[in-house]
């Protein structure tokens, strides 16, 4: 059972200043703890199916909802197989359905005077409801949310619990200090067990056997072995006292309390029996408890607020997806997308690290920052590698991301420069620059050139002689 809720209470529980006007209204309602978990061990003893279960890694919860309910939700349960919680609201003779996918009200179920707790058998898809005013159990279908029969039991019932394997109800008579057997079957009452002394709600670990059962003014959960009924630790949970509602994820082997003085959920791991987190709550108190098994989700009713406080789980976030490497020289640059959930908690950083198939013991390289990409140094050049990426949050860090593909580093490559080549020297360029020509010209004709020149120059010396006068 992921949630078993037990013995009674009534308004004389309240803390100091808080009135209410119902229809029942017993004195002599409370129920003395040893000899309650005796009479329901004597009618059906607890099966054991193993053993104790590690702790879920989700100890840490955000409130993520506030459902709207009938007026004073005192009891909440849910069928982790249809994702479905039931309010018992006790001024409104009702049970508010409640879709766990969507947080909304889907139902609202007529039921018998004064509803207080409520209990699941998901084998059969059955709800129970004890009507304390009526003296009976409302029995609710939980495919059509329809009654389906109704119980008579003893006076003033409150507490109710379910053993699915068996499909036996036991219901708590905070009036006539009695249990009352019910066979799920057939809805009748197969025996009554007389009972006496004090406690509130009481929660089943049918996995481990093991009993929890909330204490109002000490502030402190008893735990017994439900093989020999014997108290084997007491965990405290919080100065202020008023530790009311108790709950029980099997799966997880984690429990959880209601503290009306503080308005908080406690975390217990059910293995160490130590407190593990704190929630508070931001409803006006704090009464009935139930789990989802499946989904880890809490619910919490407020009584005056009437609402119910749904508790989503953190986690550490999932594994970044679409890493791709790029190699350097002796580094490479990762990048990678964020992961599809940061597990309720924002994402504070990412970790790249390195594998080097080449070499395994050169590898181990890391890079921290914030986002993508990410560089890694220290990388060996000529060996491959490959790469993966974590993401944190304040719970923790999640898996690695799926392997990169394999870059190797390497040096940079350079292309040699060339040297130009000296020119080449010819007859030709000697010669034109002998006469300070930038132009070549044949042999042949320069020798003409000269000849010619040296004509010219006799001509003209000839026109310079002076001329003698001529005697006849």
């Amino acid at each position: 059972m992921s949630a078993a809720h037990g013995t009674g209470r009534t308004i004389q529980v309240r803390p100091v200043g808080w009135q209410r006007t119902r229809g029942f209204v017993h004195s002599a309602w409370r129920v003395r703890v040893a000899a309650l978990i005796g009479a329901v061990a004597l009618a059906a003893p607890l099966a054991v199916f193993g053993g104790a279960v590690s702790a879920s890694a989700a100890t840490s919860y955000v409130e993520s909802a506030a459902v709207s309910v009938g007026n004073d939700p005192t009891g909440v349960a849910v069928n982790a197989t249809t994702d479905t919680a039931y309010v018992a609201n006790s001024s409104d003779n009702t049970v508010s359905v409640i879709n766990g996918a969507t947080n909304t009200v889907t139902a609202t179920v007529p039921v018998g005077g004064s509803p207080t707790e409520v209990a699941v058998n998901a084998t059969t898809d059955t709800v129970y409801v004890p009507d304390s005013s009526d003296d009976t159990v409302s029995v609710i279908s939980g495919a059509t949310n329809t009654v389906t029969a109704t119980i008579t039991v003893g006076g003033g019932p409150y507490g109710v619990a379910v053993n699915p394997a068996t499909n036996t109800v036991y219901v708590v008579n905070s009036g006539g200090l009695t249990v009352s057997v019910i066979d799920g079957a057939t809805n009748t009452v197969t025996t009554t067990v007389p009972i006496t002394g004090t406690s509130y709600e009481v929660a089943v670990n049918a996995v481990t056997n093991t009993v929890y059962v909330s204490n109002y003014a000490a502030g402190t959960v008893t735990v017994l072995d439900g093989a020999t009924n014997t108290v084997t630790t007491t965990v405290f949970t919080g100065g202020g006292g008023s530790t009311y509602g108790v709950a029980v994820n099997a799966a997880t082997n984690t429990v959880y309390v209601t503290n009306q003085g503080d308005f908080e959920v406690w975390v217990i791991d059910g293995v160490t029996n130590t407190v593990t987190a704190e929630v508070p709550i931001s409803g006006s108190n704090t009464d009935a408890v139930a789990v989802n098994a499946t989904t880890n989700t809490v619910y919490v009713t407020s009584y005056p607020g009437n609402t119910v406080s749904v508790l989503s789980p953190e986690s550490t976030p999932g594994a970044p997806t679409g890493v791709s490497a790029t190699a350097g020289n002796g580094q490479a640059s990762v990048a990678f997308s964020p992961p599809a959930s940061d597990g309720g908690s924002a994402i504070t950083g990412y970790t790249v690290t390195a594998t080097d198939t080449t070499t395994p013991g050169n590898g181990g390289q890391t890079a921290t920052g914030t986002g993508s990409p990410l560089t890694v140094t220290g990388l060996t050049n000529g060996d491959t590698y490959t790469f993966t990426v974590t993401a944190s949050n304040a719970i923790g860090t999640g898996a690695p991301s799926q392997t990169s593909n394999a870059v190797t580093p390497a040096k940079p490559t350079t292309t040699p420069v060339p040297t130009p080549a000296s020119p080449v020297t010819s007859s030709a360029t000697t010669s034109l620059a002998a006469t300070g020509s930038d132009q070549s010209l044949p042999a042949a004709l320069a020798g003409l050139l000269l000849i010619a020149g040296a004509a010219a120059l006799g001509a003209a010396r000839l026109r310079s002689r002076p001329k003698k006068s001529h005697i006849g």
